[in-house]
């Protein structure tokens, strides 16, 4: 059942993270990162300062809410979701990737691919110009990279030898992160104003299909991060130390 209000969002993704932490299942480290991000659009749209359009944006926000939640519905009632969801959640089984290799699966099908569908869908709908919401798609970057540091305090809160990296080089992993989600938030943008082009659902299908194949080849890229020998002993590590955590424990370090 598709959610209609941010709150019909919020309540999905918090029955998602029961879950997970019950069940021990990783899902609940990408639920548990939306769900702080779905509160932090909320209480912009409360405050009613923050967003040019309050209402517009909480359409795009339940319209890109509702991709993650049908993908997640689809895979565990044995369909099949779009093929960058199908690699993040086949991953959930394996416990030789780290916390921000899942992490990093769900966003990029999330944002490379579901957040540029969601935005010239709503504004499709809406019946206004594209670029009459460009300022509020950008104001998110504001509000997300506020839980940057967070999540890094987070992480290294998890492993030990994570918390090196900024030991080692103070600031490296906020400009990684800061420019990971800058670059997929940017790429997002740019697939809505192609989809803006297409003016035929055949049109904009070839698009996204074009869009998926990028998404799942960066996919395969962070799955395979570790067969880089530059990159391979830091993740043994990580993942060792994340491991012996167990699962509900760093689910609920990465929710609180």
């Amino acid at each position: 059942m598709q959610a209609q209000t941010i709150d019909q969002v919020l309540a999905r993704l918090t029955e998602i993270l029961h879950d997970a932490l019950v069940q021990s299942q990783r899902i609940g480290y990408f639920a548990g990162l939306y769900l702080r991000v779905t509160w932090s659009v909320k209480r912009a749209i409360v405050a009613g300062d923050v967003f040019q359009d309050n209402e517009r944006m909480e359409q795009l926000d339940v319209t890109f809410a509702n991709r993650f939640l049908a993908a997640w519905d689809a895979w565990t009632s044995g369909g099949q979701p779009t093929s960058p969801w199908q690699i993040a959640f086949d991953d959930l089984s394996r416990d030789d990737l780290m916390v921000v290799q899942h992490l990093a699966l769900g966003m990029n099908a999330h944002i490379d691919l579901d957040l540029g569908i969601a935005t010239e869908e709503v504004m499709r709908q809406l019946g206004q110009p594209l670029d009459d919401i460009h300022d509020d798609f950008n104001m998110i970057n504001t509000i997300l990279s506020r839980l940057i540091g967070i999540v890094q305090v987070q992480l290294a809160e998890i492993s030990p030898t994570f918390a090196k990296i900024e030991s080692l080089a103070p600031g490296l992993e906020n400009r990684l992160f800061g420019d990971a989600l800058k670059g997929l938030r940017d790429g997002a943008w740019e697939l809505a104003t192609r989809l803006d082009c297409r003016k035929t659902a055949a049109g904009r299908d070839l698009v996204i299909k074009d869009r998926e194949l990028l998404a799942d080849a960066a996919g395969k890229l962070i799955q395979d991060a570790a067969d880089l020998d530059i990159f391979a002993k830091f993740i043994q590590d990580v993942v060792a130390e994340e491991n012996a955590n167990g699962i509900p424990f760093n689910i609920q370090i990465i929710a609180e």
